[in-house]
Order: structure tokens, then sequence, then C-alpha cells
């Protein structure tokens, strides 16, 4: 059975045998941990966020494999792709790792918070010029959010009117990850990918206690509440997403916004 306070000392174990396999491996120019093990706001369940730079020449695929199987024992594996894989170890760790190449490093805010484990000096060099460096909000992502949303908002009355209660459920839940993709957004944080909810609760959230009040005022969904909701919801994003168009500087159309609420209506007297 699992023993939640022998956690951090599993993952200790477990970064060790990774610090010493790459500081070993000569195909291995660069390594650093970032997420919370690189900004050190790791709690029991932080897993371990690697990456790691290999010289010209070397196969991405068959160096992660090398180093999978050679830190621990797993359980099984949740992506293994080109240059990215998520390992769950026997011991609870999961293994977040990433591989790279010179060419694909450049300054990104990734590198404000990192511990660099191996380096040749590049990574001491993207550190540095990566301090100063905050998150843009670009037009691009602004317009994404919100289109998302437009279309969880009409998709959400389909499901509605034939009595989908699970598709509901779920496209209320993604409903509410854009409104909070929004709040992000407005405070210049860098929100989660879709249907990833790590972090936007509990103590590392950058949410407001009103913010969280509202998300937790809807979990789980009661759908008696679904009108209230939908019309709280569309106050709560056109809110956010006037003060980010304004202090950001982008294109954010308030009539096509009205017009998406007003092509439909969650009441039953309809």
């Amino acid at each position: 059975m699992l023993v939640d306070s022998n956690l951090p000392i599993e993952r200790d174990k477990l970064k060790n045998r990774f610090a010493r396999l790459v500081k070993e491996d000569n195909d291995i120019i660069g390594a650093y941990f970032g997420g919370s093990i690189g900004d050190k706001t790791e709690d029991y369940y932080s897993d371990i966020n690697a990456r790691i730079i290999l010289k010209p020449g070397i196969l991405l695929e068959e160096k992660q494999r090398d180093i999978i199987s050679a830190i621990g024992d797993f359980l099984f594996v949740e992506l293994f792709d080109y240059n990215h894989s998520i390992i769950h170890y026997a011991t609870f760790i999961k293994l977040d790792l990433m591989v790279y190449t010179l060419e694909m490093l450049e300054p990104s805010i990734q590198y404000k918070h990192i511990e660099i484990i191996k380096d040749d000096g590049t990574l001491a060099d993207l550190h540095n010029l990566s301090k100063e460096m905050n998150y843009v909000v670009t037009q691009e992502v602004f317009d994404n959010v919100l289109n998302q949303y437009y279309a969880d908002y009409f998709n959400l009355y389909r499901a509605w009117r034939r009595n989908e209660r699970n598709q509901i459920e779920s496209i209320i839940l993604s409903i509410k990850q854009h409104l909070v993709s929004m709040w992000y957004l407005s405070k210049g944080a860098k929100p989660n990918d879709s249907d990833d909810w790590r972090h936007y609760e509990g103590e590392k959230s950058k949410l407001s206690h009103l913010e969280k009040e509202f998300l937790l005022s809807y979990t789980p969904f009661d759908i008696t509440t679904l009108e209230t909701f939908t019309r709280e919801i569309a106050i709560l994003m056109l809110e956010a997403s006037e003060k980010i168009a304004v202090y950001d500087e982008l294109h954010f159309s308030r009539p096509n916004f009205m017009k998406v609420h007003d092509r439909i209506s969650f009441s039953e007297e309809i």
C-alpha cells in the first residue's frame, strides 16, 4: 500500500539515479529539472519534469528508452513520442521526460526556473536570457480560448436538448476551464492545455478566493442550475475578455460575443 509521506524520498531516489546517469552519458550535453522541482514548489505528489539536450546525430527515441529503463522499474507508459515520454514507476513516481537537440532551444519563460544538472554553458546562457521574460498573450491564444468557449456554449445547448447528461457534464467542465484560462491570461499567466486542471485548485492556484468559490459553486454540477450557470459564466467571460483585450491591446468583438449568447436560451420556457 502506498505511504504518501514516503513519496518525496522515492522521488529523490529517482532524481538522483537520473542525475548520475546523465552526468556519465557523453551523448548528453545538458540536463535540468523543471516544473515544481525547478521552481521549488514540490509537494508529496509532484512528478519529475526532466529535460535533456543531446549531441547532434543521437537518436532521440532510443535515448529516451535507455534512460527510462536504466533509472528504475516502471509500471506503465502513459506517453511515448518522438521526444517526449511520460512514465509511471513502481514507486508511484511519474517521470515527464523531454529530449532536445541544440537547434530546438531558444530563450523562453520555461527556462526561468530550472535546476541544472549538467551543462556545457548552453543552459546557463538560456536561463540568464530568460530571467526577465514574461508570458505574452497573443491574439491567436486569446481567439482560440474564446472560440472554443463559443463552440462549447453551442454544444452545451445541443446536449441539453438531447438530454445527454454525461455530455453536459463534460462540456460544463470544459466551459469552466475556458473561463479559468481567461482568468489566467488576465493575470499574465500561461493557462494549462485543454483538459488539464493541475494547479488550478489548491495552494498552487493563481486564482483568487472568489474565482475559486465560483468554480466550487458549480462542482459537482447540478442540471437544475444550468440557466443560472450559463448566465453567470457569460458575464464573467465577457468581463475577462474585455479586460485582456484592453490591457494586451487585442481585438475583441463585443457585438459578436452578444450574438453568440443571444442566439440560444437555456430557459425551460422555450
